[in-house]
């Protein structure tokens, strides 16, 4: 099974599991694909983070995360430069990061995952409503970067729906990887080209920062109990700790209640939106940080039932604090193979379009991650080889606990293959998208198609919320008023509230594959 957020991907993970690969090649070639198709979300200029669960059970996370290069500081990155252009980036990981994933766990060939990811770019794809309409919406920062514009527009206007897109520079790019290896995007030609780009355009990626960029690492993930289930996710700095905590406080009340009164459940999930990235910005931690302390802290029963009483008694005002949410794009996939092998894997470029500059040669956008870095003092501070904090979070759910080894230990285990692979894309929405689906599936008994098409809700730090209809009832909205300062409405299915993709194992191992609404993506099988 292949869920992703575009068709074409998920026909190209199919493609890898009927020649014969595994969950990781189907993974990986889905990726290649979406770098294609999905050019304004992730791409070869971004990040990607997987986990895997593998047939044997172990489990463990192929951690993408990038980091800044040498040469950024505070003073040679303005706050403006941050957010977009050539400085706005780090050193791009997903080329690495997927060939390691093949190469040590998948069965096929490089050139055999890549080719529908080279087919695609090569022949095109009919643009969608969704990509008219991010086009669209980025057109006036496009136009900013002629190369750009010549990239991902049609005569500087958006493609029409049904328009063929093909990216011949970015095919020639996939080519040249899948003939010589990923080790030419950090020390050989392609290289050379992301060079003199940057050395054009005032950019502060040199030689020496792809040079000893170094492979991925493996890591351990980290899991709590949920209500008799096992949910694991991803540590720092990605977005795990958020959707683990934010499920523990939802464990401090009565599952029963919670199915019998929807409009509570939709103003819990709120609240709890809100205090788990309260106590992230509170409380960050950086992945050097990370101890089984803090994570007994984090993720413990006594600080979740504080947060919990708090929640039930009212406490926080409606006031809020300074917050800004924007789209924030990023895409997700998953994939399951008949012999229990599993990936969530998510891929991006951080915002829609990353850093809005492109290489034209190469065909691929630059992230923008030095966007998330904080100015002040801060785990994630603006610097010299600093690592992006983000809400990635891909996550596996199983019915039973750890059957060998122990976390921090390198070899984490789980004797039962996955009832549940998931992850989201949208920014902060992945943790309030994901508690969604988590608490529907498993606490409201709901489907997975089900919970992944409910109406979602999602809390700011600024006391804000946005709600989807049909979920904005008269009832909903008044319980709504009394603890927060805004509501904004949301259409049915809003891009803005994030994208799940999911596989669920039925007791007779049958998969169940969802794709959400919110997007243009597909799920597909065997």
């Amino acid at each position: 099974m292949v869920v992703t957020a575009f068709p074409s991907a998920s026909k190209a993970g199919i493609k890898m599991l009927r020649a014969g690969g595994n969950a990781i090649d189907a993974a990986v070639a889905a990726a290649w694909a979406l770098a294609v198709c999905e050019p304004s979300n992730s791409g070869l200029g971004g990040q990607t983070t997987l986990l895997i669960r593998l047939s044997d059970g172990r489990t463990f996370v192929v951690d993408g995360h990038s980091h800044a290069p040498a040469a950024v500081s505070a003073k040679q990155v303005s706050r403006i430069q941050q957010q977009k252009g050539y400085r706005a980036c780090t050193i791009p990981s997903t080329p690495a990061t997927l060939e390691s994933a093949r190469k040590r766990y998948g069965a096929l060939p490089r050139a055999t995952v890549m080719e529908p990811a080279i087919r695609l770019a090569e022949d095109g794809y009919a643009v969608t409503k969704l990509q008219r309409r991010q086009m669209k919406w980025c057109l006036n920062t496009l136009l900013a970067s002629p190369p750009t514009a010549r990239l991902f527009l049609k005569k500087e206007r958006p493609y029409g729906v049904g328009d063929i897109f093909r990216q011949k520079e970015l095919a020639a790019t996939l080519s040249r990887l899948a003939q010589v290896g990923v080790e030419d995007f950090y020390q050989g030609q392609i290289a050379s080209l992301i060079i003199e780009d940057m050395t054009q355009n005032d950019g502060l990626i040199t030689e020496t920062d792809l040079a000893q960029f170094e492979a991925p690492i493996e890591s351990e993930p980290v899991d709590i109990d949920y209500r008799g289930y096992k949910v694991v996710s991803v540590l720092p700095p990605g977005g795990g700790l958020q959707v683990l905590s934010g499920l523990k406080i939802l464990e401090r009340f009565e599952p029963g209640d919670l199915v019998r009164e929807t409009d509570e459940w939709y103003e819990l999930l709120a609240e709890v939106t809100y205090a788990v990235f309260r106590k992230r910005d509170r409380f960050a931690v950086h992945p050097l940080d990370v101890t089984p302390s803090l994570l007994k802290w984090f993720l413990g029963s006594e600080r979740a039932s504080e947060i919990a009483e708090r929640i039930k008694t009212h406490v926080w005002t409606r006031a809020g604090e300074a917050d800004e949410e924007e789209p924030g794009e990023t895409t997700h996939l998953c994939t399951m193979d008949r012999d229990g092998n599993a990936v969530s894997l998510t891929q991006s470029i951080q915002s829609l379009f990353g850093a809005k500059v492109a290489n034209s040669r190469l065909g691929f956008l630059y992230n923008n991650y030095l966007c998330t870095c904080s100015r002040g003092p801060h785990a994630y501070r603006l610097g010299s080889g600093c690592i992006p904090q983000s809400n990635i979070a891909p996550t596996l759910v199983f019915k039973n606990g750890l059957s060998e080894g122990a976390q921090f230990r390198g070899d984490t285990r789980y004797a039962c293959k996955p009832l549940f692979v998931l992850g989201a894309a949208g920014s902060r929405r992945i943790t309030s998208a994901l508690l969604h689906v988590i608490s529907g599936i498993l606490d409201r008994r709901v489907p997975l198609s089900h919970a992944v098409g409910l109406p979602r809700i999602h809390g700011l730090l600024s006391r804000k919320v946005y709600i989807e209809r049909p979920a904005a009832t008269e009832a909903i909205l008044k319980r709504l008023e009394k603890r927060f300062r805004q509501i904004r409405i949301r259409p049915p299915h809003s891009y803005f509230m994030g994208s799940v993709q999911a596989i669920h194992m039925r007791d007779d191992e049958t998969l169940v594959g969802v794709a959400d609404p919110r997007r243009d993506g597909t799920a597909a099988g065997l």
